[in-house]
């Protein structure tokens, strides 16, 4: 989103004949307005200026603020930051942190396709996760998904690594992609 308000403000910029010019694109988003400043230096450099809730910010503070990934420790903290810098009061953190070990036995979801019979239960895996909004380099998150298991044995899920990238995510993400992939196997 930020790339296209930064395209927007030099197309402006780029349309005015004043050579002291500058140009602004605002947007409403999360509660708050983020602009997009830009201008031209007497050597033709543009630059950018950054602001959400009419507080000037760096690049990098404004894509964390904005950064839709719940799980990353990066935004959460420039987030955090943001909410006790504007007086908001933060989210109550859950009082004891939630345990994977024992958590199948409550959530195990049976699925039936065909005659055949699969349980997915819940895991916790460690994925390589790219920023979706480029605010900092990629991250190791914890995430949730699903692994698939018939007749007692593990049939399939952990995660999924892209070759190109080596970025990871869960192969199942959702119960939903589980029943999709039960429905096009042959177990």
């Amino acid at each position: 989103m930020i790339e296209q308000m930064e395209e927007r403000a030099s197309l402006q910029l780029a349309a005015s004949t004043d050579r002291r010019a500058s140009a602004c694109i605002s947007s409403s988003l999360k509660g708050g307005v983020v602009e997009v400043r830009t201008r031209q230096l007497k050597g033709g450099k543009q630059v950018f200026g950054y602001s959400f809730c009419s507080v000037r910010l760096e690049r990098s503070v404004l894509l964390q603020l904005l950064c839709p990934e719940a799980a990353c420790p990066h935004c959460k903290r420039t987030q955090a930051q943001w909410r006790a810098f504007r007086g908001q009061v933060a989210p109550v953190p859950p009082q004891t942190r939630e345990s994977f070990q024992f958590r199948h036995l409550v959530d195990e979801v049976m699925i039936e396709d065909a005659g055949r019979t699969c349980i997915a239960r819940p895991a916790a895996f460690q994925c390589l996760s790219p920023c979706p909004v480029n605010a900092h380099p990629p991250t190791v998150i914890r995430k949730t998904g699903w692994d698939v298991f018939a007749n007692g044995r593990y049939v399939a899920g952990g995660l999924t690594i892209s070759p190109d990238t080596g970025m990871s995510e869960p192969m199942f993400a959702t119960i939903a992609a589980v029943r999709t992939w039960v429905n096009n196997q042959s177990i």
